[in-house]
C-alpha cells in the first residue's frame, strides 16, 4: 500500500479493515496451535511417564517437517491467492485436528499415533506461516509495516499467553479431548473469516517472476546465498533458536500438573507480550544492537531457570527468556519484512520460517536426550550457556541491509 507522511501508532493498522479481519484469525489460529501443543504434550507425557525424550518428540514432530515445507508453500505465497490459500490451509487444520480429536475421544490414542498426527498439523503450520507474513504488508500502509508486525507478535505472544493457561485448565477439567474439540471447530470458523476478508493484493511485476515453481524455489535460494545480511538473519536466528528450543520442548516435564504446565507457559507468552509493549515505545532502530542485549538476557535467564524448580521463581525467569525471544524474533522478522521485494516476500520470509524450525525441531530433541541422559535442569543450563558462547561468536553480524540501500529485490 502507499505510504502515508504522518508516523503511525501501534494500533494504526487496525485501522485497515482487511488486516483488522487478518489479525482475528491470526489470533485465533495461534491460540488453538499453542493449545494442542500443550494438550498433546502432555498427554504425551501421561502415556509415557513424564519420558523427557518422547515429550520433547512432540515439540520435534510439530517444528520438523516445516523445514522441509515451508519454502515450497513460500513459493505458493508468491505465486497464488494468499487468502484462497489461507482458507484450504485452516480446513486442512480443521480436518488434522478433527483426526487427533478421534482418536482421543475413543482411546485410540498412542504415543506412536500421537506422533504420527503431529507432522499432519505441521503441514498446515508450513502454508500459513508464509502467507500470514506475506499478507501482512499487503494490508496496511508501508510506513505502517513495523507497526503491523508488532500488531502481529502482539497476537503470537498473547495467544502463548491465554492459549496454554486456557489449555491446562480445560485439560484438568474435562480431558484433552475438550481441547481439541475447541480447537477443530476455532478452525473451522477462521476458514470462515477468509472467505469473507476484503483483499486487495499487491500489484507487482509478474514478468519479473520465475515462470516455474522449481525456477521460483532457485531464485530464492540465490537471493538467500547471496544477500550478506539474509545470511547473517538465518545465522542469528538458527543458532538462537537451537539453544532456545529447550524452554518449549522441556516445559512439561519441569512441572507436576497440567494447571501449573499452562500457568508456567503462559508466564512465557506474558514476557514476551510484555516486550512487544516495550519495543513498541523503543522504535525500530538499532536491530542489531537490540537482538544482542536479547540473546545476552536470554541465555543468562536459561541457565538461571536450570537451577530452580519452585514456580514462584520459575514464572518470572520464563518471563523473561519470553521477552527476550519476543526482541530476537521481532528484530529480525523487521528487518527482513522492511527490506524484502514484494515479488519475493514469500519465499524469502520461508527461508527465515525454514532454517528457524529446523533449529527449533532439532535442538528440541537434542536437549531432551540430555535431559535423558542426565535431567533437565542439567539440559537447560547446557542451553543458556551454548547461547552465551552463539552470541560471543556471531555478535558482529549485522541483520539490516546498509543503512540506505534499497530493499532486496528479485533478480
Amino acid at each position: 500500500m502507499n505510504d502515508s507522511t504522518r508516523t503511525p501508532g501501534m494500533l494504526s493498522p487496525l485501522s485497515n479493515p482487511g488486516f483488522s479481519m487478518l489479525w482475528v484469525a491470526n489470533t485465533l489460529s495461534l491460540t488453538a496451535f499453542w493449545m494442542t501443543e500443550v494438550a498433546c504434550a502432555w498427554q504425551m507425557r501421561v502415556m509415557t511417564d513424564a519420558d523427557p525424550l518422547a515429550v520433547a518428540a512432540v515439540y520435534t514432530a510439530l517444528q520438523l517437517p516445516i523445514m522441509f515445507l515451508v519454502i515450497p508453500a513460500g513459493v505458493i505465497a508468491d505465486l497464488s491467492d494468499r487468502r484462497r490459500g489461507m482458507m484450504w490451509t485452516h480446513a486442512w487444520l480443521a480436518a488434522s485436528m478433527g483426526v487427533l480429536l478421534w482418536l482421543t475421544w475413543t482411546g485410540r490414542i498412542t504415543p506412536l499415533s500421537l506422533l504420527i498426527c503431529m507432522p499432519l498439523i505441521s503441514i498446515g503450520l508450513s502454508m500459513r506461516m508464509p502467507a500470514i507474513a506475506a499478507l501482512i504488508p499487503e494490508m496496511v500502509q508501508t510506513n505502517q509495516i513495523p507497526a503491523a508486525v508488532s500488531l502481529n507478535n502482539v497476537a503470537q505472544n498473547g495467544s502463548r499467553l491465554v492459549g496454554p493457561a486456557l489449555a491446562g485448565a480445560i485439560i484438568a477439567g474435562l480431558g484433552v479431548a475438550a481441547v481439541l474439540a475447541l480447537n477443530t471447530a476455532i478452525m473451522a470458523l477462521i476458514v470462515l473469516l477468509f472467505l469473507f476478508m476484503r483483499y486487495h493484493p499487491e500489484q507487482v511485476d509478474r514478468g519479473a517472476k520465475p515462470e516455474g515453481f522449481l525456477a521460483a524455489i532457485k531464485e530464492g535460494v540465490l537471493f538467500a546465498a547471496l544477500t550478506p545480511w539474509k545470511r547473517n538473519v538465518l545465522i542469528r536466528l538458527s543458532t538462537f533458536f537451537a539453544c532456545a528450543a529447550a524452554i518449549p520442548a522441556l516445559m512439561a516435564v519441569r512441572f507436576d500438573n497440567s494447571e501449573t504446565y499452562g500457568i508456567m507457559y503462559g508466564c512465557f507468552g506474558a514476557g514476551s507480550l510484555l516486550g512487544v509493549l516495550v519495543i513498541a515505545r523503543l522504535g525500530y532502530r538499532r536491530l542489531n544492537n537490540r537482538l544482542n542485549g536479547a540473546l545476552l538476557v536470554s541465555a543468562a535467564c536459561i541457565m538461571v531457570y536450570g537451577l530452580v524448580d519452585r514456580p514462584l521463581l520459575a514464572g518470572p525467569l520464563l518471563a523473561c527468556i519470553g521477552a527476550g525471544w519476543l526482541f530476537c524474533l521481532n528484530s529480525i522478522m523487521v528487518a527482513a519484512q522492511m527490506q524484502l521485494d514484494p515479488a519475493i516476500r514469500g519465499r524469502g520470509l520461508s527461508f527465515i520460517y525454514t532454517l528457524g524450525t529446523a533449529s527449533l525441531a532439532g535442538g528440541g530433541l537434542i536437549w531432551g536426550a540430555v535431559a535423558r541422559g542426565t535431567s533437565p535442569a542439567v539440559a537447560l543450563i547446557a542451553a543458556g550457556a551454548s547461547l552465551l558462547l552463539a552470541l560471543a561468536v556471531t555478535y558482529r553480524l549485522n541483520i539490516a541491509a546498509t543503512e540506505g540501500a534499497p530493499a532486496a529485490t528479485s533478480s
